[in-house]
């Protein structure tokens, strides 16, 4: 299981506070703590390890190929965070307010999203293993052409979940509301509640030719 915000914080070691906001590409930080800052620069293939962003803007800042490691985010912000073919590894990211995540293409292993509002969170391609969404409310969870293992959504509201030619292994959806399903075969290896069954039938039988009359 993906551990929680708590549990990784008592894991970090002793954090020096960040020397500023500016960040480098292709940069490291490591140990450090980011607190209520305006994040600036670019973050494009830098690497974060064993470090907190607290109540940062991450909007103004490119993520993409960066790499982080044992690291928590709490309160984060931004219009649009981008973390194209990104490395997430043991990352609690807690609370906070997003507009669009464009993460086509990242790895996610052993990660927790908690109490997240998103308008669309885009992981096209990418691969997740070990992987809690729990208490976010998500406009479009798009997930096709992802590889999942061992995921779970619990306790949280998604008005359009995209499963299309998804590859599912033990991924729970019992704890999703959602409103819309596209991609019905991306169920294969799911695990649904009754009521998301009845809810998502027509639909099924739209894709597999079935007429209900």
């Amino acid at each position: 299981m993906p551990i929680d915000a708590d549990g990784l914080a008592a894991l970090l070691p002793p954090l020096e506070d960040a020397p500023g906001p500016e960040l480098t590409g292709a940069g490291t930080a490591d140990g450090l703590r980011f607190t209520g800052a305006a994040l600036t620069g670019d973050a494009t293939a830098a690497r974060f390890l064993e470090c907190v962003l607290d109540d940062c803007d991450l909007g103004g800042v490119g993520f993409d190929r960066s790499r982080f490691a044992s690291c928590l985010l709490t309160g984060v912000r931004a219009t649009a965070w981008s973390l194209m073919d990104a490395t997430l590894l043991d990352v609690v990211v807690e609370g906070g307010r997003l507009g669009a995540v464009t993460a086509h293409g990242c790895e996610a292993t052993r990660v927790r999203l908690g109490r997240l509002r998103a308008d669309y969170v885009g992981l096209r391609n990418a691969t997740l293993v070990d992987v809690t969404v729990a208490g976010c409310t998500i406009g479009e969870l798009d997930l096709a052409g992802a590889q999942l293992r061992d995921v779970r959504l619990v306790d949280c509201t998604i008005g359009s979940l995209v499963l299309e030619e998804a590859s599912c292994r033990s991924v729970d959806l019992r704890g999703a509301e959602v409103t819309r399903l596209d991609g019905v075969a991306g169920l294969r290896g799911c695990t649904i509640d009754g009521a998301q069954l009845v809810g998502w039938a027509p639909g099924m039988a739209a894709e597999l030719g079935i007429t209900v009359g």
